[in-house]
C-alpha cells in the first residue's frame, strides 16, 4: 500500500473542502483594502467648496420625508 493512501485514512476533511478553503483564502486576500489604498482613493474627492450649497434638511424634504 503507498504511504499517501495511509495518510488519506487519517484525513479529517475532503480535497474538496481543502480546495474550497483555499480559494475562499485566496479571495479574502484579494479583497483586504490597504491603507495606501484608500489615503490614495481620498485625493480623487472633489473639493469641500462643491458641497456648501447642499443642504440635509433640503435634501429628506425632497425625499418626502
Amino acid at each position: 500500500m503507498d504511504t499517501d493512501l495511509v495518510l488519506d485514512l487519517f484525513r479529517r476533511t475532503t480535497e474538496e473542502e481543502e480546495i474550497l478553503a483555499a480559494a475562499k483564502a485566496k479571495t479574502k486576500e484579494q479583497s483586504t483594502i490597504s491603507q495606501k489604498n484608500v489615503l490614495q482613493g481620498l485625493e480623487d474627492l472633489p473639493a469641500e467648496e462643491e458641497y456648501q450649497g447642499l443642504d440635509l434638511s433640503s435634501f429628506m424634504v425632497s425625499l418626502g420625508r
